[in-house]
Formats: structure tokens, sequence, C-alpha cells
């Protein structure tokens, strides 16, 4: 679909196949085929990460007790706060290698607290949001969850490019720069 939108507006530009879950695979691809070590590059992407693929955790966190309030179910059987952390993880453990030069810039949704969304009915997106995402099986955590999971693997915000939508706490959007100290 990529390809036929950027030909279709006349827009030049390699696109290549790639699987959020599977960095290594698109670091061969990348060294294969173009010579380019995706150590050096920026990584860039919007809204991707919450839409990886569920994958059981390898490593469970026996000690880890989730912050998020967040509701989540793949193929239909609910999933605990505990292992979607556990997973988002992994995830970021598997892109760590890739981005602690450079950085990982995203743009990711979130989820908020019940409480917060209660109080702000018709001013948020949030229960919209969290029922598509949940029917859907995709895994979207508040910001202090995803920046957490992402500290675990040694990456962290950039707080001088660090910014949330609305910027308050009904922020359900937020553009990070992740990268290792």
């Amino acid at each position: 679909m990529t390809r036929a939108n950027l030909i279709k507006a006349d827009i030049w530009a390699k696109v290549i196949w790639a699987d959020i879950g599977r960095p290594d695979l698109l670091a061969d691809d990348l060294m294969e085929n173009y010579g380019i070590d995706l150590k050096d590059l920026l990584n860039v992407r919007t809204f991707l990460d919450h839409n990886r693929i569920w994958e059981e955790p390898k490593h469970i966190s026996m000690d880890r007790i989730s912050q998020s309030t967040g509701a989540f179910a793949h193929k239909g059987k609910r999933v605990s706060n505990n292992l979607v952390e556990d997973n988002l993880v992994e995830h970021f453990n598997k892109w760590s290698p890739y981005v602690r030069n450079f950085g990982l810039l995203m743009i990711e949704l979130h989820t908020i607290p019940p409480s917060v969304t209660a109080t702000n009915l018709g001013k948020t997106a949030a229960t919209a949001y969290d029922a598509t995402h949940g029917f859907s099986d995709q895994y979207i955590v508040e910001i202090s969850v995803l920046h957490k999971a992402a500290a675990e693997v040694g990456l962290y915000p950039d707080n001088q490019y660090f910014k949330r939508f609305p910027d308050s706490n009904t922020a359900t959007v937020s553009i990070n720069l992740l990268k290792g100290k």
C-alpha cells in the first residue's frame, strides 16, 4: 500500500518489507541488499509499536506489578498487564542494539486511567481508542508504562524532544526520542 501511494503521488522512494517485531530481519536485509547498517540510522515510526504481533514473553518477571490500567487480550483471551509489560520490554530489547546510538523517534498511542477518562467525558478519545485497539489485539499502555519498559533495556526519552498530546493528564499520544545513555 505504501509503495502504491508513493507511486500515485509521484514520489520516488525505495520501499522494503519489514516486521516491527523482527528488527534483526530488517537489519539483515538492509546490510545484505543495500550495505546499510541499521545501527547507523535514526529509526522513525508512527503508531506501530502498540500494533506488534503478540508473542508470549520468553522471560516473565515474577516481581513485576504492572502500573497499567489497560485491559488487554489476544485472540479473545485476556492477557495480564504484567505479561503485556514483559512483552513490551522484550520488544524494546529486540530494537535496543539498533537504536542506542541515534535513537528511536516514535509517535505512539496510549491509554489513560479510567478515572481520568471518567472525569473528562467528551474531552478525550480514550474510550474509543481503548475499545478499537482492545478488540483488534493492540497493546496501548500509558506513557509512563512505555517509558518504564524502555528504561528496563537502557533506552530513555530525551526530554528535549518528548511531547504529549494534549499536554495534560488526558494525553493519549506521545512523541519520544528514545536513546541509550
